[in-house]
């Protein structure tokens, strides 16, 4: 599955994808937190290029991530107290 996103720093549009991720993997899981080597930039630049696209794609998605880890806690933090109050 390819995704696209337009680069302000490279003034172009980027493709890229989840790296190594099968339809069976992790990343289909609503906890799933990405790390920033789960992400491959599918299109042909130089290696500096690269890593510019890499790190403004990583602080677009800080957003995303962010409400995934809160939403986590929450969850987490519900089932604590459910188990205490359950002793």
């Amino acid at each position: 599955m390819k995704f696209y996103f337009k680069s302000t720093t490279l003034d172009k549009e980027i493709g890229w994808t989840w790296a190594g991720l099968s339809m069976n993997d992790k990343a289909y899981w609503d906890t799933w937190i990405p790390k920033k080597s789960d992400i491959k930039i599918i299109t042909r630049l130089n290696k500096e290029q690269k890593k510019q696209a890499l790190d403004e794609l990583w602080e677009d998605l800080q957003g995303a991530i962010q409400f995934t880890r809160d939403r986590n806690n929450a969850r987490r933090r519900q089932k604590r107290l459910a188990q205490k109050e359950k002793v």
